[in-house]
């Protein structure tokens, strides 16, 4: 037992109970008698009411996170695909495809379809989520998608027992009750760590709130106990490390901070106990500068960098941060992080209140939680992301106010009975919130199937050309390739994702995602190098391509390219613009992308030189309808066709400079030269769907394919048409025949 926690214990035996009564009447004399006799059982049978306590706190958390699995069988129009569970997250198929990869024993050190044609190294060993996933498969015999589902749910539990430990070492059993029920039930948390949620999310928070914990009691503990706490910090770590693989560096900071601290304000062994632990601690840190790279450090504050900037959305070099494109990187507003967290202002302030309460009644102990802290106070500056990280620091502001009312009883009885009530009202809004709100699966059960019949119509090496939110739903489920995804999603590489859907050149389009398909990012890079950087280098690219291999060459001559890598001349260059081979390419276009319009038209139509891209206006409207000239929807849309004019819910009426009414024949068009600005309207009577644009975006390849259906065959064949659903489309790309002399589509 410490120094300071035999004095605490000294003063509180040396409190004595005040005497029950003191004019509360009958009824507060008999309160206080029920809450005396409450507090004598609960002392009685302290181990069982502290694991009745958890117990409690685990079954409601668990509650909350899978209560949607009703939902989904109610609407499994909205949530299963031919009865099996789909996920709540992009990222989560990423996970389910390693999954997969143990279980079918596919699973290669490089992952031939991701990047494509670059290609990225899987994670080795396999991350810690597959191969937990894969072993409940192996030993359940459950199906791998729903345990992809539901295994979320059951380990953003664990996040109790560290939150318990916390709260029982600053204020006893009921701070740490409080905290582990105040912890399960923070909505975001509760958000990525349900049903459907197959990601790291579910465990993060754990591991960090775990590892202050453990170094947290190997700092204040004195003996040799304080080494195995120190033995269950590293293997935190350890474990941290395996979760987490894709940010290790950022983990190793997380890890490194509440260790930095108990060494530099609370250790203080014996000379030579002291001296033997320096040395364990020098040849761990040898063995890690072994194992990882005397850089370790560096490559550590460079990643902690990497990953600042790309939350703070800062912009430098010549193409886009992408994290100013992803919802989760949005910076919420104040009363967003209450409600998505404690899910009421009272609690909110109170849980702040509470932290601040327990920083200054136990300063030094209270530095371990510097890194929830620091990582919660993110959300406030960056992004909504980090709002998961406020669930261990509301849990314990909550909790230690708690804790603080229930000491009370020594004074005033009644406070026993006003703690857990406390409790109950201020954690029942996020009860609430939590058992409400239902989590559908992003990618809806419509576009699984389309991802399906991807795979069945395109060949096994095929490139299957879809926006990046598509990319590890479309490998797990499709089991081709893709060239853009959740983790190597950068502006650079989106900005080409984009490119073949917002130009309005069918055969830029076509040659683009064709010539990528050969030569990747690494061959741009190399043609930049060339032409003198992206500014300059970009927008000849795309004359290049959008000219073809019979007009290229005099642009090629003109550009004066310098020699790089094997490319000389002319020839070498058109060569490279237009490859004799590369994988055969198709084009997914959705449902998706007339609701992220914003983002991927901006990012497609980016100009490095200006460093900016152009926002669309977009509606789209469906159960469209053609009366005569008035064309009805949904969403209250009414057009009047003679007038040029449509209106819609919401007070929202426009001029249409053209509208484009298309059937299975043909498409109609006409043009209002009174509104030479205005806007266009575009619908596709069979499929009943049709949207109201600005003029850039109406002549785009992807409005003009997915919403007209009208197109070039010698650039693109439908393979599937199902919209306003999906659709696929063959790539017919241009290739260079130098002993021909001229042109000719790939493959002929």
């Amino acid at each position: 037992m410490t120094a300071r926690k035999a004095k605490r214990r000294v003063r509180a035996e040396a409190t004595p109970a005040a005497p029950v009564g003191g004019g509360g009447g009958a009824g507060g004399l008999g309160l206080a008698r029920l809450a005396e006799a409450l507090v004598g059982l609960a002392g009685r049978h302290r181990r069982w009411c502290e694991a009745l306590a958890l117990v409690f706190a685990l079954a409601v958390g668990f509650a909350v996170r899978i209560e949607d699995y009703w939902d989904w069988q109610a609407q499994p129009e909205r949530a299963l695909y031919k009865g099996e569970a789909l996920l709540t997250t992009f990222d989560g198929y990423y996970y389910l495809s390693l999954t997969r990869d143990l279980l079918e024993g596919t699973y290669a050190p490089m992952n031939e379809k991701r990047a494509v044609p670059d290609l990225v190294p899987r994670p080795m060993p396999p991350p810690m989520l597959p191969v937990v996933a894969a072993g409940v498969v192996k030993l359940t015999g459950a199906s791998l998608n729903w345990t992809g589902a539901v295994l979320p749910a059951v380990l953003g539990l664990f996040l109790a027992f560290p939150l318990y430990g916390l709260g029982r070492y600053y204020g006893g059993p009921v701070m740490g009750w409080t905290a582990a029920l105040v912890g399960l039930l923070s909505n975001y948390y509760v958000y990525r760590s349900s049903l459907g949620w197959f990601d790291t999310d579910c465990l993060n928070v754990t591991w960090a709130t775990a590892v202050v914990y453990f170094f947290l009691r190997f700092g204040v503990e004195r003996g040799r106990r304080r080494y195995g706490y120190f033995a269950g910090g590293l293997a935190v770590f350890a474990a941290f490390l395996w979760w987490w693989d894709g940010t290790p560096q950022v983990v190793a900071a997380i890890c490194l901070v509440p260790l930095v601290t108990a060494l530099a304000f609370f250790y203080r062994p014996e000379r030579r106990e002291g001296l033997v632990f320096a040395g364990c601690l020098a040849a761990l840190a040898a063995l890690a500068l072994a194992v990882f790279g005397i850089d370790l450090p560096a490559r550590i504050y460079h990643a902690v960098s990497a990953q600042y900037h790309y939350i703070a959305k800062d912009t430098g070099g010549a193409f886009p941060n992408i994290g100013v494109t992803i919802s989760e990187q949005a910076r919420p507003t104040f009363m967003e992080v209450v409600f998505k967290t404690t899910g009421s202002l009272p609690a909110f302030l109170l849980s702040l209140a509470g932290l601040g309460w327990l920083f200054w009644r136990r300063p030094e102990e209270s530095l371990f939680l510097s890194v929830p802290v620091l990582l919660g106070g993110l959300s406030f500056l960056f992004a909504k992301r980090f709002l998961i990280f406020l669930a261990p620091v509301n849990a314990l502001g909550l909790g230690y106010l708690v804790y603080a009312i229930w000491w009370l009883r020594r004074r005033w009885p009644l406070t026993a009975l006003a703690a857990p009530v406390l409790v109950l009202f201020l954690s029942y809004p996020a009860f609430m919130k939590g058992w409400e709100k239902d989590f559908w699966p992003k990618e809806p059960p419509h576009l699984i199937a389309g991802m399906e019949a991807a795979g069945e119509k395109t060949p096994p090496r095929a490139l299957i050309w879809a926006w990046w939110d598509h990319g590890y739903p479309m490998i797990y489920w499709s089991r081709r390739g893709t060239m853009n995804d959740g983790m190597v999603h950068s502006g650079e590489r989106s900005v080409y994702n984009g490119l073949p859907m917002a130009t309005d050149d069918p055969r830029l389009s076509a040659n683009f995602m064709r010539f990528y398909a050969a030569r990747g990012l690494r061959g741009i890079q190399r043609f930049y190098e060339a032409a003198g950087g992206p500014a300059k280098g970009f927008p000849l690219l795309k004359r290049v391509l959008a000219a073809g291999p019979e007009e290229a060459g005099k642009i090629l001559a003109d550009a004066a390219l310098r020699p790089v890598q094997g490319l000389q001349g002319v020839p070498d260059w058109l060569a490279f613009f237009f490859p004799a081979e590369a994988p055969p390419v198709y084009l997914f276009l959705d449902w998706r992308l007339m609701k992220t319009y914003y983002w991927w038209y901006w990012l497609g139509s980016w100009d490095p030189a200006r460093r900016d891209g152009y926002h669309p206006k977009f509606r789209e409207f469906y159960g469209i309808r053609l009366d005569g000239d008035v064309l009805t929807g949904g969403g209250g849309l009414r057009a009047d066709l003679r007038k040029g004019e449509a209106a819609w819910s919401g007070g929202w009426r426009v001029r249409l400079s053209q509208a484009v009414v298309c059937d299975t024949r043909q498409a109609r068009g006409l043009r209002y030269k009174d509104h030479p600005k205005g806007f266009s309207l575009e619908a596709f009577l069979p499929g009943g769907f049709g949207a109201v644009m600005d003029l850039p975006i109406s002549v785009s390849v992807f409005n003009r394919l997915f919403v007209r259906h009208t197109y070039q065959s010698r650039y693109f064949r439908p393979v599937i048409l199902n919209a306003p659903s999906h659709q696929l489309w063959e790539v017919i790309g241009e290739v260079y025949r130098p002993e021909a002399g001229k042109a000719a589509p790939a493959g002929r």
